[in-house]
């Protein structure tokens, strides 16, 4: 693939578990309140598969440039190997390019980037190859944050019920204050933005008090991002 840029699932180990312990009276993370909330379940399905018909689009493209520069050529087809980190992308895709013959590509700004400069390529067989090896390695080991957009209307409802039926009344009973909840649209608009509604913002002032809070009380993005 030749255009490098491409642009994060933090793993939490036992989220879920922490997540049910929260307020047992007020059943698992799994199953917020509201009736017609999806469960975690779906939701995960759902965004796995909005995201993943996202990704084949970009490969879509990605295809398209490849055929346009090289001719009618055959591309790999395999399927997703697995969802990673944004900041993991760029050594996950070098490593698979070094497996494929190619060990010079490095990761690059953050991790969200590739530098081929290291790459000695002498013909334009070399060329070809190495184009095709990346949009194998990206089509294998592409990020989900990528694809917000796509799966915000998804994550979203999920989020909003979880946030009022489990995270609010953690926070609470841990003696924490937390500002007023938005409505659901203002929550769905502002999902994994940078003015998503923040149950933390009232904990205090250190970087500990809200680490405490979040080991305490996960964020529903902790949920999402941690399940399996």
């Amino acid at each position: 693939m030749r255009d490098r840029d491409a642009a994060r699932p933090t793993r939490v180990s036992l989220v879920l578990a922490l997540c049910a312990a929260i307020l047992p009276a007020l059943a698992a993370c799994a199953a917020p309140a509201a009736a017609d909330t999806p469960s975690l379940e779906q939701t995960l399905l759902e965004r796995d598969s909005a995201a993943a018909e996202a990704h084949a689009t970009m490969l879509e493209r990605s295809a398209v440039f490849l055929r346009d520069k090289w001719g009618p050529v055959a591309l790999p087809d395999d399927p997703i190997e697995r969802w990673v980190a944004a900041s993991s992308w760029g050594t996950t895709v070098a490593r698979c390019l070094s497996d494929a013959g190619f060990p010079g590509v490095a990761a690059a700004d953050g991790g969200e980037r590739l530098d081929y400069s290291g790459v000695r390529i002498t013909e334009a067989r070399e060329l070809f190859e190495i184009d095709v090896a990346s949009y194998r390695c990206q089509s294998l080991y592409p990020v989900r944050a990528w694809f917000e957009d796509e799966v915000r209307d998804i994550e979203a409802p999920w989020a909003a019920a979880y946030t009022r039926a489990v995270l609010v009344p953690c926070l609470l009973a841990n003696g924490y204050e937390v500002p007023p909840a938005p409505d659901d649209e203002a929550f769905r608009v502002d999902w994994r933005t940078d003015a998503a509604f923040d149950s933390y913002a009232l904990v205090g002032d250190s970087v500990s008090d809200r680490s405490r809070a979040q080991a305490r009380c996960p964020a529903a993005e902790t949920v999402l991002d941690g399940a399996p």
